[in-house]
């Protein structure tokens, strides 16, 4: 069964937090938003598909779709994820 990425973080802080770096983010929705090098992967990742509405979706890494358990524990430099939302038979969730 194939996975996909979904909402399970209930945090509410901003972790966008501290200096950014614009060659390290996540696009989603035609837009890009910076993350800090060495941010939790999955927390900002969740958190970002939360601000976005996104309740599942599917993510690629460097240009790589990535299932949940292949994620990085933390971002590194230059890193580009793309969130998309999470389509079944047609229909976007």
């Amino acid at each position: 069964m194939e996975e996909y990425w979904d909402q399970g973080s209930n945090r509410e802080e901003d972790v966008f937090t501290g200096p950014s770096v614009h060659n390290t983010f996540i696009r989603v929705n035609g837009s890009d938003v910076p993350v800090v090098v060495g941010s939790s992967f999955s927390e900002v990742v969740l958190d970002v598909a939360k601000n976005a509405g996104l309740g599942k979706f599917r993510l690629s890494l460097n240009g790589e779709d990535i299932q949940p358990n292949e994620a990085p524990n933390n971002f590194s430099e230059g890193d580009k994820v793309d969130l998309r939302p999470y389509e079944v038979a047609g229909l976007t969730r």
